[in-house]
């Protein structure tokens, strides 16, 4: 008689973080624009299938990667479903300014299918938004995408749902959105327009994040850094977010990074300043890289060094 035997279930990769203390900060990718796609959910694992991509869909893909590599600047896109099924394709653009990012949302009569077309337009070839409908962004607070997509790792199903639902019964702007990477960060959400990316966020902490309601020192190790700045720049960039508090989030701020040396630029309410620190590997973990896979990485962990701030008076107005 033969017994078979389960093999034992994985630990979530979200939890294997949490008990290693993993930093998440310096893990936001590096955007200068995001398109938000509405797709119903779907439509997320079509847009995943490379192998079945029409040819159109796969140009789009080649140019934008060629756009990368000619210019150095990254892109993001998101995948939310949208509040009414099966609604025309619509899109959310986020493009990189001062103090973040500024909103443009654009309607069409498209089916969700031509959603490389959505890409074309925001991405590549700006010009063609003309013919699309520009519709009403809010002009204030914050807009949560929440990763839910469990199909791709068990942990932003377990932990991306309770998020977003405390978010939508709080009244708050929120997105069930498709994977962005960072499932271990799990629940993980990229804020809009200021550009930061969260990590393990439970559903009581994300409303009070989204509300502004704690000071940016009580959830620094749940930052996974500000989207507009390379990894390294994001680790001094929090230090700034700490000792200014959101304010922070307006402030316009670009870095140069020179090896382990970050020099990060800033201006705030007519003030400008310069930021220098040094950011040096600390000791790396070792943790999986998804809920379903046994396998362990090199996680990258980051030490700052003092950081000391040179700030230029404002000018001063004249009679």
């Amino acid at each position: 008689m033969t017994v078979q035997t389960r093999a034992p279930r994985l630990q979530l990769c979200a939890d294997a973080s949490l008990a290693a203390g993993e930093d998440p900060i310096g893990t936001a990718p590096h955007w200068q624009e995001v398109t938000v796609l509405e797709l119903d959910v779907p439509v997320w694992a079509r847009l995943r299938d490379v192998a079945n991509w029409t040819p159109e869909q796969s140009g789009v893909f080649e140019r934008l990667r060629g756009r990368v590599e000619a210019s150095g600047a990254g892109f993001g896109l998101l995948m939310s479903a949208p509040a009414r099924a099966g609604a025309p394709l619509r899109v959310r653009h986020y493009v990189r300014q001062h103090g973040g990012f500024v909103r443009r949302d654009y309607a069409s009569d498209l089916p969700q299918t031509e959603w490389a077309r959505g890409l074309t337009d925001t991405l590549l070839e700006p010009q063609n938004l003309r013919g699309w409908r520009p519709a009403e962004a809010p002009s204030s607070g914050p807009d949560l995408h929440v990763c839910t997509h469990g199909t791709v790792d068990a942990a932003c199903g377990r932990y991306g749902v309770p998020v977003y639902a405390a978010l939508q019964a709080a009244g708050l702007r929120s997105w069930r959105t498709g994977h962005f990477g960072g499932h271990r960060f799990a629940a993980t959400a990229v804020d809009l327009p200021g550009g930061l990316l969260w990590a393990h966020l439970s559903p009581e902490l994300a409303v009070r994040v989204a509300r502004r309601e704690v000071h940016p020192a009580e959830v620094a190790a749940n930052l996974r850094g500000f989207a507009g700045l390379p990894p390294l720049a994001q680790v001094v960039d929090r230090e700034l977010l700490i000792r200014s508090g959101w304010d922070w989030l307006r402030a316009g701020r670009w870095a140069e990074v020179s090896g382990e040396t970050v020099t990060l630029h800033f201006e705030l309410d007519g003030v400008r300043g310069t930021a220098h620190a040094e950011v040096t590997p600390a000791p790396s973990l070792q943790l999986p890289g998804s809920s379903h896979k046994p396998a362990l990485g090199d996680v990258k962990q980051w030490r700052m060094g003092e950081v000391s701030v040179e700030v230029s008076a404002p000018a001063q107005a004249t009679a």
